[in-house]
């Protein structure tokens, strides 16, 4: 694929490089560097593939690559002094009027960053400059970085964003990336003219042969972490052409159907291809997550005009259809046993993604209809398209650049300040509880003033600033156990409500904290339910190891 077939581009890529900055620049190269060269332009037949980006050391760890370009330390392969490639999800998008292959990360800007430094510091030179970077440039605030990538239809091939640093030829270039310099010219128009002479600073992409490396250092993530890339015609056989009949689910990111891949069968999300964020946001999360309490996935493909993500089929929907008028949907009303399980599982999830992964993840849109129930009512948590990576330290610094989530589930602190941390999936999973325990929505039509919404975060507090809280619990529990739960736990479970429910973001539980209180409810509610015969939905699936 040459990009000389590229037709011209009104917006060209600067590219600033800082060359101080980087090792192995003399003082002589440090005036930035101006780059004009064209993103990598999109096939036809491939929208999405992995790629690798070159990253200069500078005297970053590993782990902190790892944090600025939002992906696993696994994904990071050692070349030579301290240099690295970063394997990343390369897919073709359209950004201002400007198509190509790009990789998108998020930047949290600092006191006196910009722009300019953050790409030569942080991102070797390779960030795309669309105009208007710096205004956005907000100490406190994320931003979007696009890096350019490629993809190529040769299996053998895998390409490399590469800046071209000090007394670097192109033989040297190949020799480093295993690549053939007749492919890097034709790969690089800015080499047609003269291939003999290169500039520090310039970003060229190399076509880097696969099997020029052992196996254990070509880190692919996806291929590592086991996820399959599926092809268009298996998906379209897998829905039936995307049958109607077999939608079972549809949201603001498209829709869900489901499928049989071989025997298995799955639950297939079509994507539309300006969803492109969220859809590596899922990717990138699962791939690295394993875990009974989180749902699994088990591909992707891509193809006319969307992105599809492939997941385990989880057989009872959501959690929400069983609580808020589950008999109009063919539910049975979940018993109080199958509600403290669902609570159990649903926390287990959350926890895992937050404090048992190698990164911490932040959900960031926790609700009933994004926790799944198997066929024994057993929860998974689901929908990771808003996930974030946070740092394991100074997470209250991180902010996000827009509000996400869904209203009734987000905590003050989101709507004023867009703060994000690992105490905002409390929040909304303190949400959860209450619908478990009341089976109110999150938000209702407000009887008092019916042109006004009333949030069930309202009904939690009137309980406990009740001058008997017991007998305002009792008159909020669900009518559809009809009396048949154990008052104590049930006040327990409120408790755990409350708490994850706090104004403050300090004053919340951690999610570990919340497992081990509701491990102690579920004990207690299966002594209840034994003493009362042992017939609740989940009690066989409990005792036969779910």
């Amino acid at each position: 694929m040459a990009l000389c077939n590229l037709l011209p581009l009104v917006f060209p890529l600067l590219l600033p490089l800082l060359a101080d900055l980087l090792p192995r620049v003399s003082a002589l190269e440090s005036s930035i560097k101006s780059t004009f060269m064209y993103p990598f332009p999109c096939s036809e037949s491939i929208k999405i593939c992995n790629s690798s980006l070159y990253h200069i050391n500078n005297g970053l760890q590993a782990e902190q690559i790892a944090f600025f370009y939002s992906v696993n330390r696994s994904e990071i392969t050692y070349v030579k002094n301290q240099d690295y490639l970063v394997t990343v999800p390369c897919s073709c998008q359209k950004i201002n009027d400007i198509a190509g292959y790009f990789y998108h990360t998020t930047y949290p800007v600092k006191k006196d960053d910009t722009f300019v430094n953050v790409s030569g510091q942080i991102y070797s030179g390779q960030a795309w400059s669309f105009g208007g970077e710096e205004s956005k440039f907000i100490e406190g605030h994320e931003v979007d970085i696009y890096l350019p990538c490629g993809c190529v239809e040769r299996k053998s091939q895998i390409v490399v964003t590469y800046t071209v640093q000090l007394h670097d030829t192109l033989s040297d270039i190949a020799t480093l990336l295993s690549a053939k310099i007749s492919g890097i010219e034709s790969m690089n128009s800015i080499l047609i003219q003269n291939s003999e002479y290169i500039d520090v600073g310039w970003v060229l992409f190399i076509p880097r042969e696969k099997n020029g490396l052992s196996k254990d250092k070509e880190g692919e993530c996806f291929e590592s972490e086991r996820p399959v890339i599926f092809s268009l015609e298996e998906i379209e056989d897998a829905t039936n052409n995307f049958d109607e009949t077999r939608k079972i689910g549809e949201g603001g990111y498209g829709s869900v159907y489901f499928g049989v891949l071989g025997e298995q069968e799955v639950a297939i999300k079509k994507m539309r291809s300006n969803k492109s964020k969220e859809f590596f946001a899922e990717l990138k999360v699962l791939c690295k997550i394993h875990h009974i309490n989180v749902v699994e996935l088990l591909g992707y493909a891509s193809g006319d005009d969307h992105l599809y993500l492939v997941y385990e089929y989880v057989q009872n929907g959501s959690l929400n259809d069983h609580l808020h008028d589950p008999l109009l949907k063919g539910n049975q009303p979940l018993s109080w046993t199958a509600r403290t399980q669902i609570a159990l599982d649903a926390a287990r999830g959350i926890e895992y993604i937050h404090d048992h992964t190698k990164a911490r993840y932040v959900h960031r849109d926790i609700k009933t209809s994004n926790i799944l129930l198997d066929e024994t009512l057993r929860a998974k948590v689901a929908d990771f398209g808003l996930a974030k990576l946070v740092g394991r330290t100074n997470e209250e610094d991180f902010i996000a650049t827009r509000l996400v989530g869904t209203p009734g589930y987000l905590p003050p602190e989101s709507v004023k300040e867009l703060q994000v941390t690992s105490k905002t999936d409390v929040f909304a999973y303190g949400v959860v509880l209450a619908e478990l325990i009341t089976g109110q929505r999150a938000l209702v039509r407000d009887n008092r003033e019916p042109n006004k919404m009333r949030s069930l975060i309202t009904v939690v507090n009137e309980i406990f600033h009740n001058e008997d809280p017991e007998i305002a619990l009792e008159d909020a529990i669900d009518r559809t156990l009809r009396g048949s739960y154990p008052l104590e736990d049930a006040y327990k479970m409120a408790e755990i409500a409350e708490r994850c429910l706090s104004e403050e973001a300090v004053d919340r539980p951690k999610m570990r904290e919340i497992v081990v209180i509701l491990t102690q409810i579920m004990t207690s509610a299966l002594e209840w339910e034994a003493s009362l015969g042992g017939n609740s939905q989940v009690f066989s699936g409990l005792f036969s190891g779910r």
